[in-house]
């Protein structure tokens, strides 16, 4: 029988097996060489400070009281985000795609994946609909590792545009993770002038550099704020926070000169008792965005209708295609599936030995 990584009720990664369903009319059925996930999402949810004493109002879209908190959302979820592999069986409606196409998209930590090839009209995030109407293209001469980071991409695309990054602006990058990484590149493209890159770990730096950013700092070792300010003469015209810390948007709002943006596109947990902003955030006016891609992936961009969720991905693939944004070096590690569990204990308890994990069949 095929496997696939789950989590169980304790939050530890484990291998499942599980039985083939026959096709519906529209779907495909993939054989999975490579897979990803997001593990700073996923420990943030398995982290559930934020959802403590609180429940979801979906009508209202604001947590409320309750003595019952939240289900937790990580067991019997899916694990995966990404995907790269061989289509080995279509449905009887499928016509775009045959069998032996080799295939990326949005794809679960498991040997194999349906994917349902229809595109609705109104997008639904994957996961958000059963069966869910995921998205797949054709790989070509992409490298498949850079394919598995499309999905990822999204929430650096829309953080770009949402704060509205212009030719020539100063731009500062809180946070190098996998999507604080593909910020930097993605800031990069949209031809940032001055753009800095903020992190601890000397390995992330290096690829911050690399994608594009003119200066990296290590917050262990000065006040980044501080040196920013000082190397633009008053600071950035945007800062994105993508670290999900306080002291990271901290960071974030003291760098930003001025008039300026602050994106918070990381996603935080617990009390903010220690931001400050009645501080540099309310002296110097500044303006705060949560992009569309965190948190809200089901609504539509900000600027929709020009750009709907299709666009942004489809243009993410183009670019990638195309050369452009490509991120060399940020899947790391890549294990075999039998090894997810060991790599995502890794993740928990030493989590900078990890940049975005692949998984490998």
């Amino acid at each position: 029988m095929p496997i696939k990584a789950v989590f169980n009720e304790k939050h530890e990664a484990t291998l499942l097996e599980y039985d083939e369903r026959p096709l519906l009319p529209n779907e495909v059925r993939i054989q999975t060489e490579y897979a990803s996930g997001k593990h700073g999402t996923t420990m943030h949810m398995m982290d559930g400070r934020n959802r403590q004493g609180q429940r979801w109002d979906e009508d209202k879209r604001i947590y409320v009281p309750s003595d019952e908190s939240d289900p937790d959302p990580v067991p019997d979820s899916q694990v995966g985000t990404s995907g790269v592999g061989d289509i080995i069986e279509v449905g009887a409606d499928v016509r775009d795609w045959q069998v032996g196409d080799r295939v990326f998209g949005f794809m679960d930590v498991s040997e194999t994946n349906i994917i349902t090839v229809d595109r609705p009209s109104d997008f639904i995030w994957p996961g958000f609909a059963e069966p869910s109407p995921w998205l797949i293209w054709q790989l070509g001469d992409l490298d498949p590792l850079d394919a598995l980071c499309f999905e990822p991409a999204y929430v650096a695309v829309n953080s770009v545009r949402d704060s509205q990054v212009r030719f020539g602006d100063a731009v500062a990058v809180v946070g190098l993770g996998a999507i604080g990484l593909l910020t930097v590149k993605v800031a990069a493209l949209a031809s940032a002038d001055a753009l800095f890159a903020v992190d601890p770990l000397p390995k992330r730096r290096k690829l911050a550099q690399d994608y594009g950013a003119h200066h990296v700092i290590d917050p262990f070792a000065c006040d980044a704020a501080l040196e920013i300010k000082e190397l633009t003469g008053g600071g950035v015209d945007v800062a994105i926070e993508i670290s999900g810390h306080y002291a990271a948007l901290d960071t974030a709002i003291r760098a930003t000169r001025f008039g300026g943006t602050v994106c918070q596109a990381g996603a935080i947990a617990g009390n903010a008792a220690e931001l400050w902003l009645g501080r540099e955030f309310l002296t110097n006016s500044l303006r705060m965005v949560v992009p569309r891609g965190n948190g809200a992936m089901e609504f539509a961009p900000s600027d929709y209708p020009l750009w709907d969720q299709y666009r942004v991905f489809d243009t993410i693939v183009s670019m990638m295609k195309q050369d452009k944004l490509t991120v060399p070096g940020l899947i790391d590690p890549l294990v075999s599936i039998e090894d997810f569990p060991e790599t995502f204990e890794l993740i928990k308890h030493n989590p900078s030995e990890v940049v975005k994990y692949g998984v490998r069949f």
